[in-house]
């Protein structure tokens, strides 16, 4: 059967045994403090198999006489020995020398006592000699280490590259480190352990939140930097297109120019639907701005100046961008959600190091 101990430090430790009468027959000891865990075994063998030993038997009533009506009475002690007659006319007196104690009493055979440990076990002693299980806190501790690193490195790359916000990922990190810790440290399963493999689950998580939220902001702002800058060159060759289809600038050739261009929109329009106002503001507004940006008489510096358009950010911008950025994550990170798929990770992993 396997017997499981905890020793007074604390440290759990389980081995297979035979038991012989309901009792250990070789010795244990804690593989931590070394201290004798043999009483335990036993006091957790006889819970287990409710042993008892039987009480002993009372002697057996005084025999009675068949057809006596008075019980037979118990032969008396033998008469001293007799003094020898010593020669005639002479006497001697002697003091009474006290008899000699009687042998004790050997044990009753029908009283049953506790087996002998290793009787009728010729290979008791093989048993007792059985190695116990060597742990290693060292390897488990770089067994947490490794499996947070796998688990994060798996968790960061789903985040990163699919785009999917399932934060209950977090336990998956959690129930490996757990287990690369049980696994290199053969079962040492202390409470330090646990706690330490925890600890690196919640750190790993977090980093790999906080970076891939700094990725996706980076990118956000790549990506608006990137429009600004191409704003100048789409518009440049918007204004070409619409000086080419209004040379003279008559009602006819901007008419057309913006049926042409509600069409890019998907709206379907005819000449007639575009009224005088509609006309004269693309005459008066529009088609200079148009024919400056085809000449070059705007440039790209007044341009982004004009619309409030930045392709560069300062020190100080970037600055700011990062706190803001710092607080945006801070009120993610204390969702409700993200928090209980951290402390599950932890809980997880904690469990798995030290088998409870």
């Amino acid at each position: 059967m396997e017997l499981k101990i905890i020793c007074q430090c604390g440290q759990k430790y389980k081995f297979d045994v035979e038991p012989v009468g309901g009792r250990m027959p070789f010795t244990v000891n804690c593989p931590v403090c070394k201290a004798d865990g043999t009483a335990t075994a036993n006091t957790r063998l006889a819970e287990h198999f409710r042993f008892v030993p039987p009480p002993p038997r009372p002697n057996p009533p005084p025999q009675v006489a068949s057809g006596a009506s008075n019980p037979v009475p118990p032969p008396s002690a033998p008469p001293p020995p007799a003094i020898a007659p010593m020669a005639a006319g002479l006497r001697i007196n002697r003091t009474h020398e006290e008899p000699a104690p009687a042998p004790a009493a050997a044990p009753r055979s029908d009283v049953d006592a506790p087996p002998a440990i290793g009787a009728n076990r010729p290979f008791a002693v093989a048993e007792a000699a059985k190695p116990v299980r060597k742990t290693s806190f060292g390897m488990g501790l770089l067994g947490g280490l490794v499996g947070t690193l796998v688990g994060v490195l798996i968790y960061f790359l789903i985040f990163k590259y699919t785009g999917l916000r399932f934060r209950l990922l977090a336990i998956g990190v959690g129930g490996l480190a757990g287990w690369f810790a049980e696994m290199f440290g053969k079962g040492e399963g202390s409470k330090e352990l646990g706690g330490i493999t925890a600890v690196l689950t919640l750190a790993g998580i977090v980093g790999a939140q906080y970076f891939v939220a700094l990725g996706w902001w980076h990118e956000g702002r790549v990506a608006d930097l990137k429009a600004a800058q191409s704003a100048y060159v789409e518009s440049v060759a918007e204004a070409k297109i619409a000086v080419r289809a209004v040379p003279t600038g008559s009602d006819a050739e901007i008419r057309a120019y913006l049926m042409k261009d509600a069409a890019k929109d998907g709206e379907k329009t005819s000449p007639g639907n575009i009224s005088e106002e509609e006309v004269k503001i693309f005459r008066e507004a529009q088609l200079p701005e148009y024919q400056s940006l085809a000449s070059g008489q705007i440039t790209k510096e007044q341009y982004e100046e004009k619309y409030g358009l930045k392709t560069s950010v300062t020190k100080d911008e970037e600055q700011s961008d990062e706190n803001t950025f710092k607080g945006v994550f801070l009120l993610l990170f204390l969702s409700k959600s993200n928090l209980f798929s951290l402390a599950a990770a932890a809980g997880l992993a904690f469990k798995l190091c030290t088998n409870a």
